[in-house]
This record gives C-alpha cells, sequence and structure tokens, in this order.
C-alpha cells in the first residue's frame, strides 16, 4: 500500500479544515436567517406598536417578535450589535410591517420619527401626599417637583369641594395611573387629576353628609384618614364608624397617620415628643378633625366615609402581621386586642 507524501498529508489536511470551515459557515449562516438577521423581507399587515421610555435593544426586539414583525428578538440583538444605532431609536408609537428580517426592522426604526406625542405613564399611589405627588412628578417627568407643589397649594386652581380660605388640593388629586406627554405643564397635569376625582365622585351620594354632621369638604378628609388607616377593604366602612363614634362622642380621633402628616415624615418614629406636636393635624392632641385631608383617598375610601358601618366600635388595633384589624366597644376589650398585638413577631 503506497504512503502519502508529506504534501499529499497537508492539502488532506487542509482540504478538512477548509470543509469544517464551509459546514460550520453554512450552519451559522442557516441559523442567522433562521433567527431572521439576514435574509429577505416578506412585509406583510401593518402593526401599530410603542416602546416604552428607555427600552433597550433586546425589549425593543421582544416587543418586535411579539407583533410579528420579526422572527427573532435574538436575531434583532444581533443586528442591534453589528450595525448599531438601536441606542438612538426614540420611543413612541410606530407602524410597521409583519415580515421584516431584523436588520431592515432596525433601518427603519433607526430612520423613523415616532408617531403622535411621546409620553411616560404616572402613578399615583391611594393615600399619597401632595408632597409625594409632587415628588413622584420631579423624578417620572419634566415638570419639576417645586413648580407642580406650589401651583397645587397656591389656590389658584380651584375645586367645588375646596371651601374658603383654604388654597392646598391635598387629597382633591386622585390617585391613579395618568399618561404625560412633553407639552404637559403643571397645571395640565393637576387639572387633570383634579377632573379625575371630580369625576369619580359624581356617581356618590354626598347628601350622606349632612347626616353624618359634615360638610362635603370634611367627608374627603375623613376618607384620607381611613385611607391611611386601613388597606382592607371590608374595613373601611368600620373605620370609618369608629372615626364618626368618636368624633359624636366628643373624642380625640387618636390616629397616628394625622401625626406623622403634622410631623411631615411619614416614617418618623412616634415618640412622646412626637405624639405631642403642636399641630392642628395632630389628632391625638385636639379632638377637631384635621383642616385638610392627610393624602389622596382612592374611590372604597369615599364610599366608605360616606357609608359607615353600623356599629359600637370605638378602638380598632392590629390583629395579625396582614393588615387586618380587631374592632372593639369597651377600653377592656382594646386592651385585650392590643395586648395579643404585641404579642405577635411580624419582623
Amino acid at each position: 500500500m503506497s504512503k502519502f507524501t508529506r504534501r499529499g498529508k497537508v492539502v488532506i489536511a487542509l482540504t478538512i479544515v477548509m470543509s469544517l470551515f464551509l459546514v460550520a459557515g453554512v450552519g451559522a449562516s442557516v441559523y442567522l436567517r433562521s433567527v431572521g438577521f439576514w435574509g429577505s423581507s416578506d412585509p406583510g399587515t401593518e402593526v401599530e406598536f410603542e416602546i416604552p421610555n428607555g427600552s433597550d435593544a433586546a425589549e425593543i426586539g421582544k416587543i418586535l417578535e411579539a407583533e410579528g414583525i420579526i422572527k427573532s428578538a435574538f436575531g434583532f440583538r444581533l443586528a442591534a450589535y453589528f450595525d448599531g444605532g438601536a441606542e438612538d431609536i426614540q420611543a413612541g408609537k410606530y407602524t410597521l410591517a409583519t415580515g421584516l428580517t431584523a436588520r431592515d426592522a432596525l433601518e427603519r426604526l433607526k430612520g423613523t420619527e415616532p408617531e403622535g406625542e411621546l409620553h411616560v405613564n404616572v402613578t399615583f399611589p391611594e393615600g399619597l401626599w401632595l408632597t409625594e405627588m409632587a415628588e413622584t412628578m420631579g423624578e417620572d417627568t419634566h415638570i419639576s417637583a417645586k413648580k407642580f407643589l406650589k401651583l397645587a397649594t397656591s389656590g389658584r386652581i380651584r375645586s367645588e369641594f375646596l371651601p374658603e380660605g383654604i388654597d392646598t388640593l391635598e387629597g382633591l388629586l386622585f390617585p391613579s395611573t395618568y399618561q404625560v406627554i412633553e407639552k404637559d405643564s403643571a397645571r395640565d397635569v393637576i387639572e387633570r387629576l383634579l377632573g379625575e376625582f371630580e369625576k369619580q365622585v359624581e356617581s356618590l351620594d354626598f347628601s350622606q353628609a349632612e347626616s353624618l354632621g359634615l360638610s362635603n369638604y370634611e367627608i374627603v378628609i375623613v376618607a384620607s384618614m381611613i385611607e391611611a388607616e386601613t388597606r382592607v377593604d371590608a374595613e373601611r366602612a368600620k373605620v370609618a364608624q369608629v372615626i364618626y363614634n368618636r368624633i359624636r362622642a366628643g373624642w380625640m380621633l387618636g390616629i397616628d397617620a394625622t401625626v406623622l402628616y403634622a410631623l411631615g415624615d411619614r416614617h418618623a418614629e412616634l415618640t412622646q415628643s412626637a405624639l405631642d406636636v403642636d399641630s392642628p393635624y395632630n389628632t391625638r392632641r385636639y379632638t377637631d378633625i384635621p383642616p385638610t385631608p392627610i393624602g389622596a383617598p382612592g374611590r372604597a375610601s369615599l364610599e366608605a366615609a360616606l357609608n359607615p358601618a353600623d356599629g359600637a366600635w370605638m378602638y380598632y388595633v392590629l390583629a395579625d402581621c396582614e393588615g387586618n384589624h380587631a374592632f372593639s366597644t369597651t377600653d377592656a376589650e382594646f386592651l385585650e386586642d392590643k395586648a395579643h398585638y404585641q404579642t405577635l413577631d411580624c419582623g
């Protein structure tokens, strides 16, 4: 049997290596085509979609894949890596056809202005203080916290609920999620939140306020205390009744949330000196209800303030680590409930 020459062995080795590269290349080509990195686009139905503010190439790719515009989000990431420019894609609404390669989709997005006006979603949870709403505006939008708060407490924007002599819109800006666009001013946003509050209360029967001995604005104040005291829907009407029972008895309301509001620090430790703070908001020192709401009540708390449960309860205290309360009518019952709570380990 003849032996291969040295030169023959080299040729065979090179042939094998080239064959391996060719196979690898063909495999890579097939794979890149399968993920839509290259190939030919076959445009189909046009699809409207939105790219949220702050989206990177990976997030944009997922949106395009979900809409059927491209085959694979990974293919889009490859296109962004090799071709660049994904960081220049603006947030907003777009329309693209389905059936595009990742590279074609990238090029079209890079060369297209978003449709309509850019916006951000801003969420104000129930119970938020007006100062906290302003902070949220300053953090999430182009509107400064200082400008928002100054206007919302200036008295220049009024509500039918706002009594003479009260200028702050605390409690009258409805907590929800809103879209804020670039051309919005602080006034635009405040009026939108105030308008939503007035829309939400349209269907509530405020004729109940008179029978409860309160004005419509005072109902909002009570609702704000309910919102601060419990997040359990089934308890809201009972908390309302405790507040009304204490008012009728001439008691101080003794609501810790009003003390925190007076201190301007939601996370303050309620030491004796804190509980003694001299403020009309301190319901552990004064029998009157606070002069304004102490936060933004949601609809459920407004309904509870207008429709308290029937009961002689004068006290409530946390009953477990999930935020449920025990309600009682006598000092002895309250002290027993309080002792039970103090045995819990909610750390």
